[in-house]
């Protein structure tokens, strides 16, 4: 499949999640209302990368000329293509999750507002951005930062794919919700509605959470792994990762 190919299949993916979430129930959805910027000509493109002296990675370029140019996407959707002070000619240069490093690496190489080679093109919320590297050892990638950067191995195809389709599954999945209730033990839960559930500690509760990426809704369990509570989801979140 070409770069083309696969940018056309985000498109019609789209498609589909804007006439699936009609009561906008995806994360950001009422901010971005599904809508996209108007596309960027290639000379818009080719004056961009001129002026800050980058290429950019061919998907997101593809995606930029042919989908739009910022709008509907993960989070609070996608930042119109800006260089957002940065110097983007200034190879981004971590190749690993800054919470990894030295705390003399971490001075030498990581500062979260002067890293260059990096478009801050999806604001997650609470000061957390996704960034698209432009320039760098990671070129093309995806990286998670707020007071760290964390890599996602992502390229932007990749990214924005799974974000539609975990949207669109969990969209699907709702109907599951009604089939959870009180009393069911964790092994009728995977019986009756399936997905991949995962367990987590309640802060300072005997209880643990019990959680589907593709489903949603929290449960509680108790120490005898039976559901106590059922917490259908305010909104669906479809991390694109």
């Amino acid at each position: 499949m070409t770069a083309q190919d696969d940018i056309a299949h985000l498109s019609e993916l789209l498609s589909r999640l804007r006439a699936a979430d009609v009561q906008r129930r995806v994360f950001g959805s009422d901010r971005h209302g599904y809508r996209l910027g108007p596309v960027l000509s290639e000379a818009e493109l080719a004056s961009f990368e001129s002026a800050q002296h980058v290429t950019l990675p061919e998907d997101y370029r593809c995606f930029l000329g042919t989908v739009g140019n910022g709008g509907a996407g993960p989070f609070y959707g996608l930042e119109s293509l800006n260089s957002f002070g940065r110097d983007l000619s200034k190879p981004f240069p971590l190749t690993q999750a800054t919470d990894q490093l030295t705390e003399k690496e971490n001075a030498s190489e990581h500062d979260p507002d002067g890293c260059g080679g990096v478009l801050e093109f999806c604001h997650q919320g609470c000061g957390i951005y996704s960034y698209l590297v432009v320039n760098g050892p990671t070129f093309g990638t995806i990286w998670d930062g707020g007071e760290d950067f964390y890599p996602t191995g992502l390229f932007f195809a990749v990214w924005y794919r799974t974000w539609l389709e975990r949207a669109l599954l969990a969209l699907e999945n709702e109907r599951l919700v009604p089939h959870l209730r009180v009393g069911m033990s964790k092994t009728d839960v995977l019986a009756d509605v399936g997905g991949d559930w995962q367990e987590r500690q309640a802060l300072g509760r005997p209880v643990r959470y019990f959680e589907a990426a593709d489903i949603p809704v929290q449960l509680e369990l108790d120490e005898r792994d039976v559901v106590i509570k059922v917490s259908p989801w305010l909104f669906i979140a479809a991390r694109p990762r």
